[in-house]
Formats: C-alpha cells, sequence, structure tokens
C-alpha cells in the first residue's frame, strides 16, 4: 500500500511539472531535457510516460528539481494524511476527482493540509500545471 501511495505521489508530482517543464521556449532546468528527450510528448500521460522511461537521462539540474517536487508532494501527501481519510476516503485519484474532493471541503480541510497544498489550487482556474491532475 505505501508503495502505491509513493508511486502515485511520484507521477502527480511529474504530471505538475511536466506541462510546465515542455512548455516551448521554457527555460525551467528541465525544459531542454525535455525538448532532447521527449519531444513527442503531446500530453500529460506521454510527458509522464517519456520521463520515467528517461529517468536516467535528464541532467543533473532536472534531477534536482524533479526531487524537489517529489519530496513538496510527499510533504503534501503527509500533511494531507487525515483529511483525506476523514473527506475523500472513497475517491478514485484520477482526472482530477481528488482535487474535487479537496476543494468541495475547502473549508473543512486542516490548517497544514491547506498550507501543504500548491498556490492556486482551490481557484476555479488552476494554474495550467495543475488542470486535471490529482494530489495524493
Amino acid at each position: 500500500m505505501k508503495l502505491k501511495l509513493a508511486i502515485g505521489s511520484l507521477a502527480v508530482g511529474m504530471l505538475l511539472i511536466a506541462p510546465t517543464m515542455a512548455k516551448p521556449g521554457g527555460n525551467g532546468p528541465c525544459a531542454q531535457d525535455m525538448q532532447r528527450l521527449c519531444p513527442n510528448a503531446s500530453n500529460r500521460s506521454e510527458m509522464r510516460q517519456c520521463m520515467q522511461q528517461n529517468k536516467g537521462k535528464f541532467s543533473q539540474a532536472c534531477q534536482a528539481k524533479m526531487k524537489d517536487m517529489r519530496q513538496k508532494m510527499n510533504q503534501m501527501h503527509q500533511a494531507c494524511a487525515a483529511d483525506r481519510e476523514n473527506f475523500c476516503k472513497g475517491v478514485q485519484p484520477g482526472q482530477g476527482r481528488m482535487r474535487d474532493c479537496y476543494i468541495e471541503h475547502q473549508n473543512e480541510l486542516s490548517e497544514q493540509c491547506k498550507a501543504a497544498l500548491p498556490p492556486g489550487f482551490f481557484s476555479k482556474n488552476p494554474p495550467p500545471e495543475m488542470e486535471g491532475s490529482d494530489p495524493q
């Protein structure tokens, strides 16, 4: 079970950062790597798959960025564990369902969970990197 949660957190982290890394003309630490390693990835699923297949080929700077994102995702996962259990226990993660549950219970979530969620999480128009993604 813990392995599934860890994999889920990693996948969500990649979903959150992949689109921003692959933007044309992007200048983050992974932009050139994404253009070089995943030039044909046209959606989040393809980006994530490409990133997983090429994980050892990314630059040190990009790998450091991904490691930082995984740590943030793990912190979010831990900070929201009780809230997820209390409010979203039966929700199947994916396609924004978990995010919708968190939004539905926004006023009931613990302060530590709210603080761990990324900026703009509760916005009706989330940043592009968050659309369709789920916190685990």
